[in-house]
This record gives C-alpha cells, structure tokens and sequence, in this order.
C-alpha cells in the first residue's frame, strides 16, 4: 500500500476503474470540483466531454493506419473550437486545455502512432481516453473507455 503511494502515475496493478457517474444533461462528470465552477462556467464545462467524445468518435471510425495522435487531435480541437467561441461570444470565462492522453487499457501506456486494430477478428483495442481542461480556476478531469465496459 505504501509503495502504491510513492508512484508518479499508476500501474496496471494498483489501477481500479469505477464507471463514471455523469449528470445526466450535460454528461458533466460528477465531482466535487463542479462546485467552484460559477454559473457560467458550469455552461462550458461540459465541453470536457465533448472532447473525449469526440475521441472516441475517431476510435468508433478507426482503421489499422488511425494513430493515438488522430484521438488526441479530435479531442484537443473540440476544445480549441471552444475557446474560439468563448472568446467571440464575450463571456467573462477562461478555458485552458490541459492535455489529452490515450492510453492502452492494460498496460496504461500512452498509445502512440498506428492503433494496429485487429480488423481479422473484427475487435477493436481497448484503450482509454483521458484529459483535463482548465474552466476558471477549476481543473476538470475526466476520461472515457473506448471498446470496453466497467464490471
């Protein structure tokens, strides 16, 4: 347990996924951090989602030539395009992304150029889509499971 403790970032061995519980409008992930978000804030937080949703959206698309990269893109670019419209719309809110990482699901490594998907069998790899996105002052994390499911 002690040791678990000293690790930079966790391994395949002390790692326990648990689903995500999500408001059910915004998809928002449920955590106490929402509750330093100011209303107009709360109206840009969802686009943490969006992102990963986003994602997942290259991932369901995937072909064996797809990269890691082209997820993280998709997810970084929805929100870039965020920003932009904050920024015309005149809102008094800061964005400020993070990072987006995809990672495999078993050993948690980054994933990084071809996905290599398993097109003879017709399975997809299983991986994880994580990232964090600043709205004010508030570091929203969050990630989706892409191919797989929480027992």
């Amino acid at each position: 347990m002690v040791s678990d403790l000293l690790l930079s970032h966790p391994t395949p061995e002390n790692l326990h996924i648990l689903p995500t519980t999500r408001d059910p409008q915004t998809h928002l992930a449920l955590s106490s951090r929402n509750a330093y978000l100011t209303p107009a804030e709360m109206e840009v937080a969802p686009v943490v989602y969006r992102a990963l949703s986003a994602g997942k959206k290259v991932w369901q698309e995937a072909t064996r030539e797809t990269t890691g990269e082209e997820i993280v893109q998709a997810a970084e670019r929805t929100v870039e395009e965020e920003i932009d419209r904050v920024k015309r719309s005149g809102d008094d809110v800061q964005v400020k992304l993070d990072y987006f990482e995809v990672f495999d699901k078993h050993t948690f490594e980054p994933v990084r150029g071809p996905l290599r998907m398993n097109t003879e069998e017709g399975k997809k790899r299983e991986l994880v889509i994580a990232g964090a996105v600043w709205v004010g002052k508030t570091r929203l994390i969050d990630n989706v499971l892409l191919g797989w499911e929480v027992d």
